[in-house]
């Protein structure tokens, strides 16, 4: 019997379909036996519930955030319209005001000015810097209720002898999507302007770039890190942020004899294979293990010690995973000892490869916390006999 080619093109059609619904009904039957299972699904079920509820109250402090936020800056933004509107006649002592603070947005030595207000006449008196003196008076002549503005100040090419012109820096204003953390209401139009840009109907060409730019766009959006983060080019070693902490119930002077000594890690870590020491005792040579169990081998120094209280760390120029840490103890109740971590890294391919790492579970995060466990338990032992000797 021959199909006729409607007949065949209908069964190309429902091809991908009955893949999707198998692939669906596959994961719906795994999750029915992951949580149903008669030995462990009761606990999986609790972790399950606690997870959703700790992602619900997130969304609903999320949402309020940002509801907030948007609020507060549509309440600004309709006030910096008024007042570009309707101030234009304004008592001379609030026009002060307002090109005292406009000055300070344009002059990196705004204290050595003088601003006098006659009417909407605005006389600028006292020293600048020559590279200041044009754009802050195009600025001031800006200010919503300023006639006219008069320069008698002296402009100096450099501070030089003139010591109100020392010191100092210009803090300029940083536009909303160059700064390194974006307001909820920054990545909420930036998610939504990445939806709408994939869902456009572009040429080819134009709506590959289209959609890369949401892509890129949806992830800044998620994550809230800058791109050079997220890629880890010229990121230094600032690419991803881990902290851990670990309450250990044995004095600070015992835990801080087993982490001031590097060499005695391999003892009771079982990712370190070997540490030593240089002769002058603060740069340490590793031999750890990498994914999948490769050797990776660093150099490490210290930047920072404080005897029974602080560790810090960096590795060392051109290793191939820059990172830097820091490690804290502090005292604790009942003589116990919080050790507190927190550790910068730039993984290859910044936070896209941390992301790799956790779904290959070979994360610095996981390590990382899972050593303070086995110090924990080691540090606890250690000091079992100190205690029943006692």
């Amino acid at each position: 019997m021959r199909l006729s080619t409607d007949d065949r093109a209908a069964g190309g059609r429902r091809g991908p379909g009955r893949a999707v619904t198998a692939g669906a009904a596959f994961c719906a039957g795994a999750a029915v036996a992951y949580f149903c299972d008669p030995v462990r699904g009761r606990s999986r079920r609790a972790i399950g519930r606690d997870k959703a509820a700790h992602a619900t109250h997130k969304l609903r402090d999320g949402l309020g955030v940002l509801s907030r936020d948007l609020t507060n800056r549509s309440r600004g933004l309709a006030a910096a319209v008024r007042y570009r509107c309707r101030s234009q006649s304004v008592d001379d002592r609030v026009l002060h005001e307002r090109v005292r603070a406009e000055l300070g947005r344009h002059v990196s030595h705004a204290h050595a000015v003088e601003v006098r207000v006659d009417e909407g006449i605005v006389t600028l008196a006292g020293d600048v810097l020559a590279a200041e003196d044009e754009r802050a008076r195009r600025a001031i002549r800006r200010v919503p209720g300023v006639r006219g503005v008069e320069a008698v100040w002296t402009a100096h090419r450099e501070a030089g002898g003139t010591s109100r012109l020392h010191g100092g820096r210009l803090r300029r204003p940083v536009p909303e999507l160059l700064q390194v953390q974006w307001s909820p209401s920054a990545r909420f139009l930036a998610g939504t302007a990445a939806v709408v840009l994939w869902t456009l109907r572009l040429p080819g060409p134009f709506s590959t770039a289209a959609r890369g730019l949401a892509g890129v766009l949806a992830v800044r959006a998620a994550t809230n890190l800058p791109l050079r983060r997220l890629t880890g080019i010229n990121a230094g070693r600032r690419g991803v942020d881990v902290t851990a902490a670990v309450t250990v119930n044995a004095p600070p002077a015992a835990v801080w004899g087993l982490i001031s000594d590097y060499s005695a890690f391999p003892k009771f870590m079982p990712h370190v294979y070997e540490v030593r020491l240089s002769v002058d005792g603060r740069t340490s040579h590793w031999l750890v293990s990498g994914p999948a169990g490769t050797p990776v081998r660093f150099d490490a120094s210290e930047t920072r010690r404080v005897e029974g209280r602080e560790l810090a760390w960096k590795s060392a120029e051109g290793e191939l995973i820059a990172h830097a840490g820091t490690l804290r103890l502090a005292p604790g109740p009942g003589g116990r000892t919080q050790v507190q971590v927190r550790l910068s890294y730039n993984p290859v391919a910044g936070a896209a490869g941390h992301i790799v790492a956790r779904l290959l579970g070979t994360d610095p995060e996981r390590r990382l916390r899972q050593s303070l466990a086995m110090l924990k338990t080691h540090a606890e032992h250690a000091a079992l006999p100190a205690v029943a000797r006692a």
